[in-house]
């Protein structure tokens, strides 16, 4: 899967359980919805293939999603579980 901003930053992400839905860029962030177990376990490379942006860290977070009812009275609670930092400081070539 690959995200990123327009001629300023190209991420590849390359995980071994395809789960993906959808990812939604903010910014500089993106979001990215998917559905694991609690029991899942998630292993993974991240590839800077373009950097032209100064990135002080990377950071996972585990969000927790409630939706109950359906549309028009749907109501949607979100909560972060934890984050986990994932990456401090710019990304090295090569590495």
């Amino acid at each position: 899967m690959e995200v990123g901003i327009e001629d300023c930053l190209h991420i590849e992400f390359e995980y071994n359980k395809s789960k993906y839905v959808t990812a939604v860029p903010i910014g500089a962030t993106s979001q990215f919805i998917a559905r694991y177990h609690l029991k899942d376990v998630i292993v993974g490379k991240i590839y800077f293939l373009l950097v032209r942006i100064k990135i002080k860290h990377m950071e996972l977070s585990i969000i927790r999603r409630e939706t109950t009812g359906s549309p028009p009275n749907q109501y949607n609670e979100s909560e972060t579980i934890t984050k986990f930092e994932i990456m401090d400081g710019a990304p090295v070539r090569g590495k």
